[in-house]
């Protein structure tokens, strides 16, 4: 039965004749945005709960089947983490932006929607640290007498200290090697990773600043290996070694010499014109504004009550939203065991950033004009300018527990505190950037958070159990990846989930 159901997932795939431009796909977007005046109860084979890349993805894959389904999508805009902002200076990607040259999924539904891929303009300008008060260049960060850590530690930076000292014990030669018990040893936190190692205390206070998670003890060293191990394989696409072309969270772009693609990718005109085209497929069958309270799955058939106080009955329901969503959801019966440890626990990492534009050079002052700092800026990022641009771009990038205390003060007085510590720390600054925005995902109450995060012991507890289907439930969203990451991930679980579908309903 797998088999049948993969073979009608690739044709569905391959025999869409569908190339929208942009002003089409705008239009769709527009006319998702308004559906017609849904019914008290609707009774349909499946329902699809969020409007992200993998509910999207899911939906699009069961309508080509020719299963009868509906999504409902709490918010009044459909895409989930993926949100272009086309109404701000330079129009900067809130979420995902990131397409390698091993994500043949997205891949191949921009070639399907006729969207063009174009090398991502994101490489940063030299990154300089701002440590204990003191500005030390990368260059002579390894001899500084203000890098006060030990050994071969001094030659990593501080920006860098959490992910490249972690990534000396990685063990890991294979995305799916996370879930198997013979590396349960690394579900442990960075701490605890790196004291086993006798890394100096210096380096454990720079990594803390630096960890992926929160901090130093909030996320599990497997999951993030899985990543960096996932990150390899899709670096070997491009020929390009890691830590040559690393730089903090991302890399310098490269495109091969057949003028093929780049080692990074975004859609041209934004990554949110791949879910506006899916949107543009699935029509009515999209329901916004339908923010589910409450799932009964005691009979036959599931039915699904939204706070509006419609209703959706159907066969099955794949659940494509954060389980910091999902646990707002009241779920008769509940979940049990490692599942329901799952739903009620998985973590989730922030990051806020800040954009804008350098309105005049301010790197005269000798240094770098990127730079990381333990204050209250986490990290500056000074773009290259991209072709026809007369400025360069910047990001704050805030993450874990920076993200967590810029986010208690109002996006203006946050503003107006990044500016003035910048200016404090770097006078050279004063008066030469124009913010544009300010974005968090913690912030938007129905996603919670900018990714998942698997805390120490949590992916040997529920890492495996935590994707089963549950009654007439399944399972989807970039939390429920096994062997991607970012947007490949979020379509990975998506399209299992399809089949998951396809085979409980042909069967």
């Amino acid at each position: 039965m797998l088999l049948s159901s993969r073979r009608q997932i690739l044709t569905g795939i391959t025999s869409l004749p569908m190339v929208l431009g942009y002003p089409a796909l705008a239009r769709a977007a527009d006319s998702i945005a308004a559906p017609p005046q849904a019914l008290a109860s609707e009774t349909t084979q499946v329902v699809v709960i969020g409007g992200g890349l993998a509910g999207l993805f899911s939906a699009l894959l069961l309508k080509r089947a020719g299963i009868k389904v509906v999504l409902l999508e709490g918010s009044s805009r459909i895409g989930g983490r993926v949100y272009t902002a086309d109404w701000l200076e330079n129009a900067p990607e809130f979420g995902a932006s990131q397409i390698g040259r091993s994500y043949a999924r997205v891949i191949d539904l921009c070639q399907q929607f006729g969207l063009r891929l174009i090398p991502e303009d994101r490489n940063l300008l030299a990154m300089a640290s701002h440590i204990r008060g003191h500005w030390v260049n990368a260059s002579d960060w390894p001899d500084s007498s203000v890098n006060l850590m030990l050994g071969d530690e001094r030659k990593v930076q501080p920006a860098l200290a959490g992910s490249q000292l972690m990534g000396r014990y990685n063990r890991l030669s294979d995305p799916m090697d996370w879930l198997d018990p013979a590396f349960a040893d690394l579900d442990i936190s960075l701490l605890d990773l790196l004291q086993k190692h006798g890394h100096s205390p210096e380096a454990l206070h720079l990594a803390n600043l630096s960890a992926t998670g929160n901090d130093a003890l909030s996320a599990s060293c497997l999951s993030m290996m899985q990543e960096q191990t996932r990150a390899k394989l899709d670096a070997r696409f491009g020929n390009i070694e890691l830590g040559k072309e690393q730089r903090p969270y991302g890399f310098d772009n490269v495109r091969d010499s057949n003028n093929g693609l780049a080692l990074i990718n975004n859609i041209e005109g934004g990554c949110s014109r791949l879910p506006a085209a899916m949107c543009a497929e699935l029509g009515d069958v999209i329901r916004t504004g339908k923010t589910v309270g409450a799932i009964d799955m005691t009979g036959s058939k599931a039915e699904v009550r939204c706070l509006d106080g419609t209703s959706y009955k159907a066969e099955r329901i794949v659940c494509a939203v954060p389980f910091t969503s999902l646990r707002r959801i009241t779920l008769d019966p509940l979940p049990q065991g490692a599942q329901a440890e799952a739903i009620s626990f998985l973590g989730y990492a922030h990051t806020t950033r800040a954009f804008g534009t350098i309105t005049e050079p301010y790197w005269d002052d000798g240094i770098d004009p990127s730079f990381y700092s333990d204050g209250l800026v986490k990290m500056f990022w000074a773009l290259q300018q991209r072709p026809g641009d007369t400025h360069n771009r910047f990001m704050v990038v805030f993450t874990g527990n920076a993200a967590n205390r810029i986010d208690q003060f109002s996006q203006a007085d946050a503003l107006a505190m990044i500016q003035r510590e910048i200016e404090r720390i770097r006078p050279s600054m004063r008066g030469k950037l124009r913010f544009s925005g300010m974005f968090g995902w913690q912030n938007v109450g129905l996603i919670g958070g900018c990714r998942h995060m698997f805390a120490p012991g949590q992916v040997t507890r529920f890492g495996k159990a935590m994707i089963e289907p549950f009654r007439q439930m399944h399972f989807a969203g970039e939390h429920t990846r096994r062997v991607e990451f970012g947007m490949e991930a979020a379509l990975e679980s998506g399209e299992r989930t399809a089949i998951e579908v396809m085979e409980f309903i042909s069967g």
